[in-house]
């Protein structure tokens, strides 16, 4: 059975109107208030209250979802779009598209680092990303995850064959585990050449809240290959704990496979299957 997750879309445009469309010429049924309406090729409706969204059987179907004149993606899954009153007289709607774990984790991947970014280090991306998916739930009221660094950042699903896939793909269902348990793995853009401890880091809006609890992973400060010799540190991006981009590349690029990215950046830890 395949493991989902419910993401909110689009929540920092605050949309009072959607439209969305099939993609790749395919088609997909909207229901709302009791009636249901299938769309095929261009065909686009725009959606100004409560509506669902899937293929023609039920399932997953892969459309195209917008703000009008503000932003547009692409998805693969089911939509639920929610209106909520957010004072007297303005109305706002939620957007909710559940999907395919994996495919989660390709799209987060693909939106968080480049595709000339060494495989190895988008493989440890993918594994760091799933974890974290796999280990944290309901982190906001209506569903599990966001589309922004609150949570982690996430664009449409990259297209088959291309590195973001491959590196999901290829470390499918792999997640960190600390003590048996698998944990929610914090990562960073730069670290600086130094990561941090938990207790040492800051957090600054937007960042995933910080994570708190006796059966945390303690985020061990380790030295990282981005530090430039003769300097304590570099710049800084992010809060600096558990795996840094910059040094997972770095890591990669002098032949270093994900799994030993892994272990640098999250000592003491194992990888397990994710149920």
């Amino acid at each position: 059975m395949l493991a989902l997750v419910t993401i909110g879309v689009f929540g920092l445009f605050h949309p009072t109107e959607l439209e969305v469309r099939p993609a790749h010429g395919g088609a997909i049924v909207i229901e709302r208030g009791g009636v249901r309406e299938t769309l095929e090729g261009a065909h686009a409706s725009r959606i100004r209250t409560a509506a669902r969204v899937a293929a023609r059987d039920g399932g997953p179907a892969e459309f195209i979802l917008s703000v009008p004149g503000r932003i547009q993606r692409e998805f693969h899954g089911r939509l639920n779009v929610r209106q909520f009153d957010v004072r007297r007289n303005s109305v706002e709607l939620l957007a909710i598209v559940e999907m395919d774990r994996e495919t989660a984790v390709a799209s987060i991947v693909g939106a968080e680092l480049s595709a000339s970014t060494p495989i190895e280090a988008l493989k440890a991306q993918a594994v760091a990303a799933r974890s974290f998916l796999a280990a944290s739930h309901h982190r906001h009221e209506d569903f599990d995850f966001c589309d922004t660094t609150h949570c982690q950042f996430l664009r449409e699903p990259p297209s088959p064959g291309s590195p973001a896939a491959r590196a999901a793909e290829e470390t499918r269902g792999l997640t960190v585990a600390y003590q048996g348990r698998v944990i929610a793995a914090l990562y960073s853009a730069d670290c600086g050449g130094h990561t941090r401890a938990l207790a040492d880091a800051e957090w600054k809006s937007g960042e995933p809240d910080r994570p708190l609890g006796p059966d945390d992973y303690p985020y061990f400060a380790v030295e990282c290959p981005r530090r430039k010799p003769g300097l304590v540190s570099g710049p800084i991006a992010g809060h600096g704990v558990g795996l840094c981009q910059a040094g997972a590349a770095e890591m990669a690029r002098t032949g270093a496979t994900f799994r030993e990215i892994l272990n640098r950046f999250y000592p003491a830890t194992t990888l397990v299957r994710a149920e």
